[in-house]
């Protein structure tokens, strides 16, 4: 066989392979056509009916803090951390939280951590941790639907939470993985700004909202999507894994030593904390393949309710037909709508923006108060705040994927107090916003935003979103 006939070969190959991958992961993917058995839970499901429930929360704009809570949360946990995230990434942050780990697993604590199995990060400078992580005997590592050469179709099934419980006393959850992109003091080129929130449960009490995010975690953890990292591990990963380990710890046990601020934080929970009158907690179904939008339904009938405000933060907004489906007919309420979301200059994904702008025009339609963020980094918090009142935060993008194809999950938080201090979170976002449309019509974009956005991206952007307008649904 010569060269060229091998090469020929080769490129036959790999073109019914691609073909392959197109007709059962895109053209024979199933549409949301399921009927949810689950309830949805009627809007006064979401309201408290006492002044105070157990569970108080902490908002968390600032990344770092963000990152110091967790930091304290592992440091004060006695006796369990359940962690389910998309990705770790690189960076000092990332190596401290993994040896504040392996301290607690030193200490007795079980450590189970859930990472999506192809996004997960423990690649590259962090491929040793999954050997130091693994080779721990408290430590579990596990990957949910990882890599499937010849099953496409399970590419589309992503874990996307992101949820940290100890001990059913302390909880997060919201949009930031754990890297220096989320939780440096100081933001590196690729910072987002992003939310979270804590919820406290002094008592750990049975009936508080992180006894049923410990549930969803442990539903995931043994779900038959979820796989071991390495149940047996030869003895030179083994070996990889404690030097990993032993420097791991040793990182952590310096910046102990020398009061690094990251691993030496100063929080009383029960004084940061905002008391509520309730907390739920919602999430998708766990499948494979498109399924029943639980929590895109939970969020249209609570807005469908609102008679005064309705406040939305998203990274991308992608209001496909699908989405639309699900919309009820009195949500043409007389609730006032602000939206906020990335422009094409602050944007860190071009597919998930060229699908917005796609469908621009029909966010435009619905009259509400529509901004685009125009600052310096991106925006990466996905949020709602309904008449003032009740909040919800999460790791939920309004597109979808996040409806149809992740696994994604949301707190409800009935505070008022908490509600206004969201707000003025997302006001802060909006002073350095463009308005882009107002009352169904566009606004004219000030000359200092013309000049921000690169003419060759914008062109790229809106010819690209000529073409993803035909496959949104996996957008």
């Amino acid at each position: 066989m010569t060269v060229k006939t091998a090469i020929k070969g080769f490129l036959l190959v790999l073109l019914l392979y691609f073909l392959y991958v197109v007709v059962t992961a895109v053209v024979l993917f199933p549409k949301a056509e399921k009927e949810e058995i689950r309830p949805i839970k009627q809007v006064s499901e979401y309201m408290g009916d006492k002044e105070a429930t157990v569970d108080r929360v902490l908002l968390f704009e600032d990344g770092y803090e963000s990152g110091l809570a967790r930091m304290r949360m592992i440091q004060e946990a006695q006796h369990s951390i359940d962690i389910a995230y998309y990705a770790f990434g690189k960076g000092e942050s990332t190596e401290l939280f993994l040896g504040a780990l392996i301290d607690a697993a030193d200490r007795g604590v079980k450590v189970r951590i859930l990472l999506d199995g192809i996004a997960h990060g423990l690649r590259g400078q962090l491929s040793s941790a999954r050997y130091a992580l693994a080779s721990h005997e408290k430590i579990e590592l596990r990957y949910y639907e990882t890599f499937k050469p010849f099953k496409p179709w399970t590419w589309h099934n992503r874990l996307h939470d992101k949820i940290i419980t100890v001990d059913g006393k302390l909880g997060i959850i919201g949009g930031r993985n754990i890297a220096d992109k989320y939780l440096a003091s100081k933001p590196p080129r690729d910072f987002v700004y992003d939310r979270d929130v804590l919820i406290y449960n002094a008592k750990e009490e049975k009936d508080s909202v992180i006894v049923e995010m410990k549930g969803y975690l442990d539903e995931l953890w043994t779900h038959p999507y979820t796989s071991d990292v390495f149940s047996d591990l030869s003895k030179r990963q083994a070996e990889k894994g404690k030097r990993e380990r032993d420097a791991l710890a040793k990182k952590y046990s310096k910046a102990l030593r020398t009061e690094t601020d990251f691993v030496n934080p100063v929080v009383d929970w029960g004084k940061a904390t905002t008391p509520t009158k309730k907390v739920s907690f919602i999430h998708n179904p766990i499948e494979r393949f498109n399924k029943y939008p639980i929590v895109w339904r939970s969020l249209l009938d609570i807005a469908a309710n609102a008679d005064q405000s309705v406040y939305i933060q998203s990274p991308y907004i992608v209001p496909a037909d699908a989405l639309k489906e699900y919309v009820p007919k009195q949500l043409d309420s007389k609730a006032d709508w602000t939206i906020l979301t990335n422009s094409a200059a602050s944007t860190p994904n071009m597919i998930a923006f060229s699908g917005y702008l796609a469908f621009r025009d029909s966010v435009v339609e619905t009259g509400a108060r529509l901004y685009e963020y125009s600052k310096p980094y991106s925006l990466h918090g996905k949020s709602v705040v309904y008449d003032q009142r009740l909040s919800a935060v999460g790791s939920y993008n309004l597109d979808s994927r996040s409806a149809f194809l992740n696994t994604e999950s949301m707190v409800v938080i009935d505070s008022e107090r908490f509600a206004a201090q969201l707000i003025g979170a997302m006001d802060s976002k909006i002073k350095n916003s463009t308005l882009i449309a107002d009352n169904k019509k566009y606004r004219q974009l000030p000359e200092d935003r013309k000049r921000e956005e690169s003419f060759f991206k914008a062109t790229f952007l809106n010819a690209l979103s000529k073409i993803t307008v035909y496959w949104n649904r996996f957008i």
